[in-house]
């Protein structure tokens, strides 16, 4: 009795293009196979340009001995996983979470690598200067109305800023806007005042 018909390869990569992870399939000579939509848009890298290089192009060159280690890794123990670096085709630096797995044929044997890669909120997002200086704000604890007279805007301004931001850096609301900028390096992390109590001087210190 015959098993299943194969999935045509038209659907499968109907089926990548749609998932909302970049993923990248690459032989074991490490040339690319497989560049999704997802690929194409965090990289700014088109299949075209992709399929049938290797993926350094989009690794930072001090870093691409660390990704050589990471697919031996992968080829020795089927998988690997771990936090790096990557540059888009405009020279952006951005950071990813980088999961490699093995995949084997029928009989057993390695046949491609397949890596699953999603951009770390925040990292390589692009704000305008006027942005830049409303998140410094927000990420010190301000308030709108603080924000808008610092600035000397009206607060309806600032409200447009923040929600522009709010989208850039994919997140809900102000806090999770602080953290993410801080986490990327898009603005300083809060500090607080705190007493030295050998000099009594107040210092300013991260929480």
């Amino acid at each position: 009795m015959s098993g299943p018909p194969p999935v045509p390869m038209e659907c499968l990569k109907g089926i990548l293009d749609i998932v909302d992870v970049a993923v990248a399939c690459m032989d074991l000579q490490g040339r690319v196979q497989v560049w999704n939509r997802a690929s194409e848009q965090s990289t700014g890298w088109s299949r075209e340009e992709m399929i049938g290089s290797t993926a350094d192009r989009v690794v930072p060159p001090s870093e691409r001995e660390e990704r050589r280690k990471v697919v031996a890794r992968t080829l020795a123990e089927g998988q690997a996983a771990g936090t790096y670096r990557r540059v888009r085709k405009d020279g952006t630096i951005f950071h990813i979470e980088l999961r490699m797995h093995l995949v084997r044929d029928e009989q057993g044997e390695p046949h491609c690598i397949v890596a699953l890669v999603k951009p770390l909120p925040g990292h390589g997002v692009s704000l305008t200067p006027r942005q830049k200086e409303v998140i410094e704000h927000i990420a010190t604890g301000r308030t709108n109305d603080d924000i808008a007279r610092r600035l000397v805007v009206s607060r309806r301004t600032v409200e447009r800023h923040v929600a522009a931001i709010l989208d850039r850096l994919g997140v809900e609301n102000r806090a999770a806007a602080a953290a993410v900028a801080v986490a990327a390096g898009l603005a300083q992390p809060k500090v607080t005042p705190t007493e030295d109590r050998a000099g009594g001087v107040l210092r300013a210190r991260s929480p």
